[in-house]
């Protein structure tokens, strides 16, 4: 990903769409910095066509002027190089919160809008040296697995890539000045966006597990589980739960894959609706051995003739899972287009568990999470990875309001 230690001229397209064109000129000014973001109310459900038909907000990645248009003009924050290559931009940021149809509190919606030239999906992923087939015409299979051979599966025929994902870090602050303890969602564009819920009537074995694949599939379906910390003042520690992407697709010490997408039953709506290039989750897969010299990416890639093995190829380095518990407060999802990420995300007002006690009631809320409530000041500050986890980028401290 390209980077900079000035502000981007790419940024422009946010200040264009704030109207920052001064009279008489024929170039664009540097937009005024709002000093705070107000979160305005909406409905969580909102009417959608002449026939009055609604449905609920969409996390989906895609911005649209009915979810959004209400918000008013965005706020425009400015991101600083946090040291290394880390860039200077500019962060369109929107809000609001709901209340559902019989007048309750409902969510907290955050869309943040930011340039980038390139898209960076991978995570580390695991690269292969070796060469299944000869150049021969026709090809010859290099590698005989029914002769003892191993080179597919060779510690010396694997090594871990330096590529990394594009991440975003959202701290929301407990009160107007800026106090610990502080919520913190982390979003990854391999790690956490892809974790797409699957409709349990369409595929049985779905509603198997705890929690179940099918968990989230009538409300924001396109919507993955960011990472949810908690961070009481000596730095953010995981909430309660298993989070997304928890198992590696590898040994301690070890770069070979252990896992695979299982080509024979694989069906991609089963593996979250994405492409197995970077999603491997974990009811697809199957172990990896010497004679898997078909590779599931060059499967999945009609452009591609040859399907096996080639130096170059590569493997996801996690294998994903439901989250479960106070893991899955926060939902969000990411989508990069001609240059600019568009990452939308929600979490209810109060962050509770989903399920009811014994008296039918709802359980007290998480004791890891900072409960919003309309009416109050907050402090909330983002930083941005541009493909790595040395490049940064981070706001100064915004303060958001609640508005009733």
């Amino acid at each position: 990903m390209i980077r900079a230690k000035f502000i981007r001229a790419g940024v422009l397209f946010a200040v264009a769409a704030a109207g920052t064109m001064s009279c008489g000129q024929n170039k664009f000014t540097q937009p005024s910095l709002l000093t705070g973001i107000v979160s305005v109310r909406a409905n969580e459900r909102f009417l959608n066509s002449a026939q009055r038909e609604s449905r609920e907000l969409l996390i989906d990645g895609r911005v649209t002027n009915i979810e959004w248009d209400l918000t008013g003009n965005p706020s425009v924050v400015l991101m600083e190089g946090g040291g290394g290559l880390g860039g200077s931009f500019y962060v369109l940021v929107r809000s609001l919160w709901t209340r559902d149809q019989f007048g309750n509190d409902a969510g907290f919606y955050l869309l943040l809008q930011w340039p980038d030239r390139t898209e960076d999906r991978l995570q580390e992923p695991l690269v292969t040296s070796a060469d299944v087939l000869s150049n021969k015409t026709p090809p010859d299979t290099l590698i005989d697995c029914t002769k003892g051979n191993d080179t597919l599966v060779r510690e010396s025929s694997w090594s871990r890539s330096s590529k990394q994902e594009d991440q975003v870090w959202i701290e929301i602050f407990s009160d107007s000045l800026g106090s610990f303890p502080a919520d913190v969602w982390r979003w990854g564009a391999e790690t956490t966006d892809p974790a797409t819920p699957v409709n349990a009537a369409e595929f049985i074995n779905a509603i198997t597990g705890n929690p179940p694949d099918s968990l989230g599939s009538t409300s924001h379906p396109g919507a993955g589980f960011l990472e949810d910390l908690y961070d009481m003042g000596a730095g953010p520690v995981r909430d309660r739960g298993n989070w997304t992407y928890m198992l590696d697709n590898f040994n301690p010490g070890s770069n070979v894959p252990l896992t695979i997408a299982d080509k024979g039953t694989r069906d991609t709506r089963l593996n979250r609706g994405k492409p197995v290039s970077y999603v491997l989750w974990h009811t697809v897969e199957k172990p990896f051995g010497p004679c898997d010299i078909n590779n599931p990416i060059r499967i999945d890639d009609a452009g591609v003739r040859d399907k096996t093995w080639n130096p170059g190829d590569y493997v996801p380095s996690f294998r994903l899972q439901t989250a479960s518990e106070s893991q899955r407060d926060v939902i969000g999802k990411g989508a990069w287009l001609m240059g600019k990420w568009a990452l939308e995300v929600r979490r209810n007002l109060i962050a509770r568990p989903a399920e009811l006690d014994s008296l039918n009631q709802q359980l007290p809320p998480w004791p890891d999470d900072i409960q919003l409530t309309p009416g109050r000041h907050y402090m909330m500050r983002l930083t941005i990875f541009d493909g790595s986890t040395k490049s940064t980028s981070k706001s100064p401290m915004i303060p958001i309001y609640l508005k009733p």
